[in-house]
């Protein structure tokens, strides 16, 4: 009664006839999802089949098509979802509901053309409705349609000042036209309404890196890498009401991802178990409670559930770095090295499988492997610290002192400071170059940053290198 309701009342009227299509349009058929049917739960599969029948009983009927299009939309089945959108739209002409839907179908199947002609309509039958505007922009700028996009996105920011979304989207405008600074400010004023806005702090971090600024290029890809999964809140009751359709297993998991991202493990992890109560064997349950149990430290579930996520499913990379990288922080290298050789041999392109299988193998002295690999990081990853430092103190054990100082100088800020292991180790590194003056400058340098009280083992290093630095000037002055 409540989805019949819903429909209801996303289905009123609107007195737009001059803007409705015209209804020559042919209906696309109805497609047949017996086969399909398999792919969802059983809840789901229950739920599609009853709204496939009244489909077939009643195939002229808008809201019955609309219906099974938004559970179709509710499971991520776009393809499948898009026909029935249409037939709704072509049905019911008038409906602002069918036309929205459509048009953000075909924006995710990639179909801005299409998109970009139902969110019109849908914004002309519903003037009001802010996310079909964004939609439409977004679209636009799919289409190429930059100049247009942007008189759009403006008039968004006029009219909803605090929207971080219409700010970015004219970041993403200023940068595809090459007006790298107004995408620097238009970008920075997305994050400053929404501070956790990832693929915002991404696009910043990358103008800014065009712009040669470094340490802010570092601090938003550092956000980035932090909230990555993050975007700002919309109120759109169109969506949420398709949302509300969703599977119980899909709804757990979605609650997950959102628990993970904000840092409530706990809670993230006891929604995983109860999608694998409704559907067990769930590889991406099983993979996530992976990870979850390590923060947790509950090593025993750590390893139960990697075993599941590799029975269901072997070619999730992310598993196997994970549980990986877990068991090179337990010692155990040799059983660590071969997960994290699964996760590179999956997705070869992922630096952070390279860089700790890298370290993991300079550990069992397998120096030339494990060069290969760090570089294989940096090459993926130019910006990425810790495989330069890995690198740099690697190549310091084999004599190659001269480009161990060049990835170690990579591990630095634009202030010429950073962790101070790494600014040790390329004082270190200058000393054995024979290079007294710059070593004594970044061994004060390092010296500075070792206040925290578990830093008292490095600091004991530093003075024992600047002890030496001195008395080998001391030697050459004599």
């Amino acid at each position: 009664m409540v989805a019949r309701a819903v429909l209801a009342i996303l289905s009123l009227s609107f007195p737009w006839s001059s803007f409705l299509p015209a209804q020559s349009e042919p209906l696309p058929p109805v497609l047949d999802l017996a086969a399909r049917l398999d792919e969802f739960d059983a809840t789901s599969r229950k739920q599609i089949r009853d709204a496939g029948e009244q489909v077939r009983l009643n195939s002229r009927n808008a809201e019955a098509n609309g219906r099974l299009g938004m559970l179709l939309h509710a499971h991520q089945r776009y393809e499948f979802a898009e026909p029935f959108y249409l037939r709704a739209r072509l049905l019911d002409p008038e409906s602002f509901s069918w036309a929205y839907y459509l048009g953000i179908i075909q924006g995710r199947l990639g179909k801005p053309a299409e998109a970009v002609a139902s969110l019109r309509l849908a914004t002309k039958l519903k003037p009001d409705y802010l996310p079909a505007h964004l939609a439409l922009a977004e679209a636009l700028r799919k289409l190429a349609e930059l100049e247009e996009s942007r008189k759009l996105y403006r008039r968004i920011v006029k009219d909803h000042p605090e929207s971080a979304s219409a700010w970015a989207g004219l970041g993403r405008i200023s940068w595809e036209a090459g007006e790298v600074s107004d995408a620097v400010e238009n970008y920075q004023k997305a994050v400053d309404r929404f501070p956790t806005y990832g693929a915002a702090h991404y696009a910043l971090g990358l103008a800014h890196r065009s712009l040669s600024n470094l340490e802010q290029t570092r601090e938003h890809l550092s956000q980035f890498q932090r909230h990555s999964a993050q975007e700002p809140p919309l109120e759109d009751p169109l969506l949420e009401a398709v949302q509300a359709l969703e599977s119980r297993a899909g709804h757990f998991l979605r609650e997950g991802f959102i628990l993970r991202e904000e840092r409530r493990f706990k809670e993230a992890a006891a929604a995983f178990e109860e999608v694998l109560k409704l559907e067990p064997g769930h590889a991406i349950a099983h993979a996530n409670l992976v990870s979850l149990y390590i923060a947790l430290r509950n090593p025993a579930q750590v390893e139960q559930h990697y075993r599941s996520a590799v029975a269901a499913d072997p070619g999730l990379y992310k598993t196997h770095y994970n549980f990986g990288t877990y068991l090179g922080y337990q010692g155990r290298i040799r059983e660590a090295i071969a997960a994290l050789r699964k996760a590179v041999e999956i997705n070869p392109f992922h630096a952070d499988s390279h860089s700790n299988l890298g370290h993991l193998l300079a550990q069992l002295g397998r120096s030339a492997e494990a060069e290969k690999h760090m570089r294989l990081a940096i090459r993926n990853q130019p910006n990425f610290s810790l495989p330069h430092f890995n690198l740099g103190r690697l190549l310091l054990t084999v004599g190659r002192h001269e480009e161990a100082v060049r990835h170690l100088y990579q591990t630095l800020d634009s202030k010429g400071d950073g962790n101070p292991l790494h600014v040790y180790t390329l004082a270190l590194a200058y000393a054995q170059l024979g290079e007294l003056e710059k070593a004594e400058h970044y061994a004060l340098r390092a010296k500075r940053k070792t206040v925290a009280p578990n830093q008292a083992g490095i600091a004991r290093d530093i003075e024992s290198l600047l002890t030496e630095l001195k008395r080998a000037a001391n030697s050459h002055g004599n």
